[in-house]
């Protein structure tokens, strides 16, 4: 204890000094991070010389170490051997590092020495081990120890300066001399008192949406030329946001264990002109150790007053959505891949949504219990839900989980309704991946009727003579045939993604068959010679207006079942009566089959090659309406279920 400290509290009037203590206990808060910081850039670039280096002259000017020595610190740093490294003004930045733990522990000592004790002793203990450095040598054990953040190891620097500082918060908020819109103040300006406001303004917009959770506590002080503005975000020791204000410049330095959180964090001020200084993105590789932090600054300009004050609402506005963060992003992730969860949960911030009230109502387990309850025997076991419905659509139901979460608790409405609608959400999605799939096979459908109809006009007299013409059909027959392959197998990977699709599938392929049986239909028709043998093949007509009659009553009955899941039950029976047609259809293309064979038959025919086709064309359209048929039959077994669910 300082003899001034001792005097003012013989005297009982400690709490004269307690503004002045703690302002530079979080001056020398924000020097302990960075010095911490620089040892670990450090050890990183003795590791890898060649990366790009980090320039920490910003960082250095906010937290008040203006020496330029801090520069060289890092890309001086070089390996002595595999456990050793040199680091120039290492020594030096070590009796900082003692110096600023002091400075953070006066306010505390000055407040209630006896609770104090226990910070004192630790570091008494921690200055007693810190390393010598004597020419400025470290080892990297050394700067491990002092930089980790993992409890139930031994103490170290980080540690103690964690816990420090939110004794420190504390105490600024009991000993708060005035309270502003919720945040505890200590001797500041009017001209504080409205960035304050403004901050505060913000901040109590959105708290709410936190629902409960702890957090958000704000302090605020003048520390020489800048108001200082302290929030707890949440109860995470190293989870830390610290705003100096001063001629219009806002500076922000935020300090997180999480580095996609940190980059969240980031993120969410684009497009407010927020200068970032780069996050250490080598800290996690450069020590054994995976409990480091990470510390980043912005800095913002403002024009003028006015929108000063509007960033600091800005500013205070988006804290709540640090709150819990990563827990929201490895829930998301059970259903997404990491880089979907991240856009959702910024989304939910972009929107004031959030993701406390989709983790207040159970996070991973209400969209599990969605799925239980409608989904089942739907998703494949073990697959992801991303993979049963696409990403786009899994993102989608997912803001969209997140979105009716936040409404309904601000809102009020019952937790069993907020669950019943995203239940109802999920098996729409559903609904709506086998409506997919009929739109697709209508489209291929769409294209079997074009083929149809090219053959049947290709079986007019008029058109008969001309091989060239029916050499070009079989060109263009192959290139829908192709189109329509491209289809089939965009249905078949929706239905991939499907539990219960067999029936789907089924219709899909037998659809696909019949375009195969009319793309080898023209194939045959290109190779019948020119002759009194082209003329025989005219008598196909009819069998190719079966297929054509086949088609379009399927696009219909594919159309009036996409239509079920929207509760359209009338468009049942049109399904069904269009089904029916394609059977009745079918039966009579076999009898046209036979009458074909027997005009055949019937007249001699000069070349037998022209006989050998013509019966083979007849085959393939014939055989081309039996797997309309079967594909119908599946059809009605689909709309069938459906009635019944």
């Amino acid at each position: 204890m300082t003899a001034k400290i001792e005097m003012v509290r013989k005297l009982g009037e400690q709490a004269l000094l307690l503004p002045g203590l703690l302002a530079d206990a979080l001056a020398a808060n924000d020097r302990l991070k960075l010095r911490l910081t620089l040892l670990q850039e450090a050890v990183a670039h003795c590791r890898d010389p060649a990366a790009a280096l980090r320039n920490f002259a910003a960082e250095r000017r906010a937290a008040g170490l203006a020496d330029p020595q801090y520069d060289v610190l890092v890309s001086g740093a070089r390996a002595l051997s595999a456990d050793r490294i040199l680091v120039p003004g290492g020594k030096e930045l070590l009796k900082g590092i003692a110096a600023d733990l002091a400075t953070m522990l006066a306010p505390l000592e000055a407040n209630d020495a006896a609770a104090s004790r226990t910070f004192d002793e630790r570091l008494m203990a921690l200055v007693a081990s810190m390393p010598a450095a004597e020419d400025d040598e470290l080892s990297i054990q050394e700067v491990e120890r002092m930089t980790s953040a993992r409890r139930g190891d031994a103490d170290s620097v980080h540690l103690l300066v964690m816990d420090a500082h939110r004794a420190i918060n504390v105490l600024a908020a009991e000993t708060a001399v005035e309270t502003i819109d919720d945040a505890r103040v200590h001797h500041v300006t009017d001209a504080d008192r409205a960035c304050i406001k403004a901050f505060m303004a913000g901040l109590n917009r959105t708290a709410g949406l936190a629902f409960g959770h702890p957090g958000l506590g704000t302090t605020a002080v003048r520390v020489g030329t800048l108001l200082t503005i302290q929030n707890d975000i949440g109860t995470t020791d190293a989870h830390v946001l610290v705003v100096h204000v001063g001629d219009q410049n806002v500076s922000v330095t935020y300090t997180d264990v999480h580095r996609l959180r940190a980059k969240f964090f980031i993120a969410l001020f684009d497009g407010h002109e927020v200068d970032w200084s780069p996050l250490a993105e080598q800290s996690a590789q450069a020590l054994a150790n995976q409990d480091v932090f990470y510390l980043v600054t912005g800095h913002y300009a403002a024009a003028d007053t006015a929108a000063l004050y509007r960033f600091l609402e800005f500013l205070g506005s988006r804290i709540v959505f640090l709150i819990d963060w990563n827990k929201a992003r490895k829930a998301l992730q059970t259903f997404v891949g990491k880089e979907a969860a991240v856009e959702i949960l910024n989304w939910a911030a972009l929107h004031d949504y959030g993701h406390r009230a989709f983790l207040e109502l159970g996070g991973v387990d209400l969209v599990f219990e969605a799925i239980r309850r409608t989904a089942t025997g739907r998703i494949p076991y073990g697959a992801r839900l991303d993979e049963t419905l696409g990403i786009a659509a899994s993102v989608n139901f997912l803001r969209h989980v997140l979105s009716q979460t936040s409404e309904g608790l601000r809102a009020g409405r019952s937790i069993r309704l907020i669950r019943d609608e995203i239940q109802a959400d999920l098996a729409q999605l559903f609904d709506t991946a086998e409506s997919s799939v009929l739109t697709v096979l209508m489209r291929h459908l769409g294209i079997t009727r074009m083929l149809a109809a090219a053959l049947a006009e290709a079986f007019a007299e008029d058109r008969m003579a001309a091989n060239t013409d029916r050499s070009q059909l079989a060109r263009i027959a192959k290139r829908m045939e192709e189109k329509a392959d491209r289809l089939t197998l965009e249905a078949r990977e929706i239905c991939a993604r499907m539990q219960r699709a067999d029936r789907l599938r089924q219709t899909i392929d037998e659809v696909e068959n019949a375009t195969d049986m009319l793309d080898e239909g023209a194939f045959l028709l290109s190779l019948v010679p020119q002759g009194d043998g082209v003329a025989r093949i005219g008598v196909l007509a009819d069998l190719a207006d079966m297929v054509i009659e086949s088609v379009g009553q399927l696009i219909r009955a594919v159309e009036a079942a996409s239509r079920l899941p929207e509760g359209q039950r009338g468009d049942a029976a049109d399904a069904l009566r269009a089904i029916d047609v394609v059977m009745l259809a079918e039966r009579r293309a076999d009898a046209a089959e036979r009458e074909a064979f027997s005009a055949f038959m019937r007249v001699p025919c000069s070349d037998a090659r022209a006989l050998v086709l013509g019966l083979e064309i007849a085959r393939a359209l014939e055989t081309a309406t039996d797997h309309l048929a079967h594909a119908a039959l599946a059809l009605r077994d689909l709309v069938l279920e459906e009635l019944s669910a």
